[in-house]
């Protein structure tokens, strides 16, 4: 076994012994949330309609009462369509056509958020992570189409608000809204701007 990995594992057992108790009154938390997202910079040459069928899903562990990590994956689906224009597909050929770009992103991240207020009606949070992007890319040339799949690194970060739906409640609503950077090719990214909103809960 490599040592960098028996440091890992070594610093992972510990971690769990320390927080072993006190994880017993800290349940994982799970959120569930819709996203609008909005293409930002090189994205836009290809698609600059909102895409409005998205969501976002989380699992967390709470590390201390404002501190917590884990795995959020999202879901957004783009697409626009073009009016017919005449395009050049070189050597002399040229072809009038109408082009639609569907592009789908399945970003899985590891994530960390904090919640800088433990108490109050309003809490605000900050997070950041980073992973992998499922990309799906297909573009429409009339009838004839060029589907594309990669799996890209990605990067985001997000603040909102908790807001409890009770004082003594874990369960609470979350309003938020972020950035997503996202590599496709060498000088287009998918990078994109969403907002959201849903719901967090623990799971007992």
């Amino acid at each position: 076994m490599r040592p960098r990995f028996k440091y890992l594992i070594f610093g992972t057992i510990i971690l769990f012994t320390l927080n072993k108790a006190e994880a017993q009154s800290r349940p994982l938390q799970m959120n569930i949330g819709y996203e609008i997202n909005i293409p930002a910079g090189s994205f836009r040459d290809y698609i600059t309609n909102p895409a409005y069928k998205g969501f976002t899903a989380g699992l967390a562990y709470p590390v201390t009462d404002q501190l917590s990590l884990g795995l959020r994956v999202g879901y957004n689906d783009y697409y626009q369509k073009y009016s017919r224009q005449v395009y050049d597909q070189g050597k002399g050929s040229a072809v009038s056509a109408v082009v639609s770009n569907s592009i789908q992103q399945i970003p899985i991240m590891i994530a960390a958020d904090y919640t800088i207020l433990k108490t109050g009606i309003v809490r605000p949070y900050i997070s950041g992570g980073g992973g992998m992007n499922l990309i799906s890319f297909d573009q429409y040339l009339g009838e004839f189409d060029n589907p594309q799949s990669k799996v890209k690194p990605a990067l985001f970060a997000d603040a909102g608000v908790y807001i409890p739906l009770s004082k003594f409640s874990s369960t609470a609503i979350k309003v938020g809204g972020g950035y997503q950077y996202a590599p496709y090719l060498k000088e287009t990214n998918l990078d994109n701007w969403g907002i959201h909103a849903g719901i967090r809960f623990d799971l007992r």
